[in-house]
């Protein structure tokens, strides 16, 4: 006797004699296919959702919206800003956060100023505005921030609210790697 009692069959069932025996052949591979195709479907659907889902809180969340003529819009911020990278003055280009497609609510119409419109008043803050210009590229540096003269200490920089005429100077320090 076998292992599972059945006369050295692993399967479970008979061995092969018919009758509530294992899927073999063409039955199990048409089982097989049938499996695979249900779970490629969940998979695209569950992706499909996820997309749907992500694609509306971003609709949603101002600072992902394009926005008309920027100087039309009721909520309007202008912040100057000075940058260093590595000890040397940078510019920051006018036409940050602007495709021929779309304005975002962050983004520069003049050389160092971040400029700020949309049709309410909204928190927008430094990480919005350093997303929009460097993107990813922003975890090669090490960053200091200065409001007003002195350096930005109260939360991460990133999370500096955009406040009005308030200058602002972003020092970037290559990381060495």
């Amino acid at each position: 006797m076998g292992f599972w009692g059945d006369g050295g069959s692993s399967s479970g069932g008979s061995s092969g004699s018919g009758s509530g025996g294992p899927l073999e052949g063409p039955e199990k591979k048409k089982r097989l296919v049938w499996s695979m195709v249900v779970l490629a479907a969940v998979v695209v659907g569950a992706g499909l959702a996820t997309k749907a889902v992500t694609d509306y809180f971003r609709s949603q969340d101002p600072i992902y919206q394009c926005i008309g003529d920027p100087l039309a819009q009721p909520y309007q911020l202008s912040v100057p800003v000075t940058v260093t990278e590595d000890g040397a003055p940078a510019i920051v280009p006018k036409g940050v956060g602007i495709t021929k497609d779309c304005t975002l609510p962050v983004h520069t119409l003049e050389e160092n100023m971040i400029h700020v419109a949309y049709r309410e008043p909204h928190e927008f803050t430094l990480g919005h505005f350093l997303y929009n210009w460097i993107g990813q590229d922003l975890s090669k540096y090490d960053t200091k921030v200065y409001v007003g003269g002195k350096l930005y200490t109260e939360k991460h920089f990133l999370d500096l609210p955009l406040k009005d005429g308030e200058p602002i100077r972003i020092d970037f320090t290559t990381r060495n790697r």
